[in-house]
């Protein structure tokens, strides 16, 4: 398992949040869950490296090595 191949997405947003997007080499898939969204312990543990505040928000089940990210807009955060 190589955090090397990991590959980021460059940013883009919307008015209320900035969303990434993680592409994890094909070997690693199987070491997503499949019964919940990650926590950032999770993630982190796969060899994701982000700033704080991304969280992972939704499967993208056609390809499951791709994991949508998002954090809110610093002008949103309560």
């Amino acid at each position: 398992m190589s955090t090397e191949n990991i590959q980021y997405s460059t940013k883009y947003e919307d008015d209320i949040y900035i969303y990434r997007h993680v592409i994890l080499p094909d070997d690693m898939s199987k070491l997503i869950p499949k019964t919940h969204l990650m926590t950032e312990t999770e993630w982190r543990n796969l060899g994701i490296q982000m700033t704080s505040g991304w969280v992972h928000y939704m499967r993208y089940d056609p390809e499951p090595h791709i994991i949508p990210f998002r954090k809110s807009k610093p002008e949103f955060k309560v």
